[in-house]
């Protein structure tokens, strides 16, 4: 199959012009298209990496921020932790509060409201009270709490005086999942009594507002971890990374689950937070991929070009060699009227030229020959012109013959005289040139021989134009047309059958037209006219002339090739059928030709022009 294939584009390339024109122009874009399909790579992979670091750059600021709160709470926490006038208080209550106990209580929640309305990061703080199991909340005021069980009282204890950092989820009674919490000993723990415990209380909008800040689409999605792995915070449509998939990953990289998606990296120094960002591939290569699509649409339309201009080129310099093989072609089958377009003034153009001469000059050399047929072929016409059809002499003999046994001698003696003056004027002492008018009255003899020979089965309508009766014609130039008509239309017909002889000037030409309603002409034979005349036309069967008359068509053939001799290429016969209905007859014949054949002893008539 390949081979084939290789073939075939082989045998193209070596037999096709446009083949190796195309061929050649796309071989020049090749090195275009390999510099741009690299430099699209190139730019994505720049631009990818511009984008990390920009991405990461931002990522560490708002980290530094992040940091920046962190420490504030953390150093505020050792502040009230250590602060005397809330100290006491909490050391000073036993296991059973006092009325001057939960005064002093009131007295350090009064104090931690005003811290919280003064530090904007912080939205509730909460002191437990271990001795007597009461947490006292800026929130929601004192209540007992078992919070023995506590995970956050668990940490806190095992840091030792260390602050720890608790996230609460759903289920978590005490502070809901809206908040992050700092936690840490007031007190160092020891077997006496158990340390009092400080929980500052984060909102998770102000993180979320202050990692949102670099988030660069709705599309993307931002996390927040603790040093430990703890989600603190998040914002996007994707589902945040695992502990496990986010730690592994040292600066960023493809998402883990799906490859569709980037993801950078930043993590605090200080504090062990980090802040991851996932975003969609599509949307950070938007830009380079239109660009991309520019480039595609660039390299298509070059190509398009390509082929365009290669189409131009071989237009310009292999069409007119095709030309010229037409021409040729034309030429070898006989058809001499072919010219080809002029107007190069290139070497092809002096080539097309000189066919042109060449033809022109076959042409003269034609028709100098036609010319002395057609002296030869005069006598000819002329003998041809005092000839009758035998059969129709025949058949007009053998009328008279009936019709002296069946009628009086009138109609015979009317008879033989129409026929003696239509002998008489298709001889007409070697004239050659009629007025339609003489013709018409040609035909009515004729025409009256044959009503009697038909028994008058058809009848006949003149309708010529006065204008048109004076223009000069040929002689027995309608008559083959008429006879035709009645033989192969009119006699099949019978009763009804009717025959219109008219004539008239039309866009300077003289019409005569001759229609008959009778049987008309098959599909195929009526196209086998057409071919005949056209084929005279073309000037490839003039010689038609002078064939011998026994031959199919022989009437029609006479009658183009006369009009076309004798009238020039603009004089036309045209034949119009409907099998069942009739047929119609033209001929046009230019009138400015038909001045310069005027017979003798008319040369002071005139006719319309």
């Amino acid at each position: 199959m390949v081979r084939k294939a290789w073939d075939k584009l082989r045998n193209a390339f070596a037999s096709h012009i446009q083949v190796r024109l195309t061929m050649f122009f796309l071989s020049i874009l090749l090195p275009l298209v390999a510099v741009s399909l690299f430099a699209n790579v190139k730019s994505a992979a720049i631009l990818e990496w511009q984008t990390g670091e920009r991405t990461t750059n931002s990522m560490q600021s708002v980290l530094d921020n992040i940091d920046s709160v962190l420490n504030d709470i953390e150093h505020l926490s050792l502040l009230i932790s250590t602060d005397f006038s809330v100290k006491p208080i909490l050391l000073d209550a036993g296991g059973i509060l006092l009325t001057s106990d939960l005064y002093g209580f009131y007295t350090v929640m009064e104090r931690m409201e005003n811290i919280v309305d003064i530090h904007g990061a912080l939205k509730e703080i909460s002191i437990l009270h271990t001795a007597s199991g009461t947490m006292l909340s800026t929130q929601y005021g004192a209540k007992k709490l078992d919070y023995a069980n506590e995970p956050w009282f668990q940490a806190a204890l095992k840091a030792n005086g260390n602050t720890i950092f608790y996230v609460s989820g759903e289920e978590d009674r005490l502070f809901g999942a809206d908040t992050v919490h700092f936690v840490r000993l007031m007190e160092l723990p020891d077997l006496e009594n158990t340390p009092n415990v400080l929980v500052l209380s984060v909102d998770k909008t102000m993180l979320l507002e202050r990692i949102r800040g670099v988030q660069p689409s709705p599309r993307s999605s931002i996390y927040l971890y603790s040093d430990q792995g703890e989600l603190v915070a998040g914002a996007g449509p994707d589902r945040a990374l695992s502990y496990e998939q986010w730690n592994v990953m040292r600066d960023g990289g493809v998402h883990p689950e799906d490859s569709e998606l980037l993801v950078w990296k930043t993590q605090s120094d200080r504090t062990g937070w980090s802040l991851v960002m996932v975003q969609p591939k599509e949307e950070l290569y938007k830009e380079t991929s239109q660009l991309s699509l520019f480039t595609m649409l660039i390299i298509a339309i070059s190509i398009v070009l390509a082929v365009i201009i290669s189409f131009g080129v071989y237009k310009w310099i292999s069409a007119p060699l095709k030309e010229l093989l037409y021409g040729m072609k034309q030429m070898r089958m006989g058809i001499l009227s072919t010219r080809l377009p002029g107007g190069r003034k290139d070497e092809l153009g002096a080539l097309m030229e000189a066919f042109n001469l060449m033809i022109a000059e076959q042409q003269r050399l034609i028709r100098d020959v036609y010319e002395h047929q057609l002296q030869l072929s005069k006598s000819e016409l002329k003998i041809l012109h005092s000839q009758i059809n035998p059969h129709f002499l025949y058949n007009t003999l053998d009328s008279i013959y009936w019709t002296a046994k069946n009628y009086d001698a009138e109609e015979i003696s009317e008879m033989v005289l129409n026929l003696s003056k239509f002998f008489r004027l298709s001889l007409s002492k070697g004239r050659e040139i009629f007025t339609v008018a003489e013709t018409l009255e040609h035909l009515q003899y004729y025409l009256k021989v044959q009503q009697f020979r038909y028994m008058n089965q058809f009848t006949v309508r003149f309708d010529v134009a006065e204008d048109a009766g004076q223009v000069c014609v040929l002689k027995l130039l309608l008559q083959p047309i008429v006879e035709n008509a009645i033989l192969h239309g009119l006699e099949k017909r019978g009763e009804g059958a009717e025959l219109a002889i008219s004539g008239r000037l039309q866009d300077g030409f003289l019409v005569l037209e001759v229609a008959d309603n009778g049987v008309g002409i098959s599909p195929d034979r009526l196209a086998l006219i057409h071919s005949e005349l056209e084929l005279i036309e073309q000037n490839e069967r003039i010689t038609a002339l002078f064939e011998d008359p026994s031959k199919e068509l022989f009437g029609l053939r006479n009658v183009a090739g006369r009009l076309k001799l004798f009238y020039g290429p603009q004089a036309k016969l045209r034949i119009d059928s409907r099998f069942g209905e009739g047929t119609t007859v033209r001929l046009y014949i230019p009138l400015e030709r038909t001045e310069i054949l005027t017979p003798p002893g008319a040369a002071d008539r005139k006719h319309p022009a």
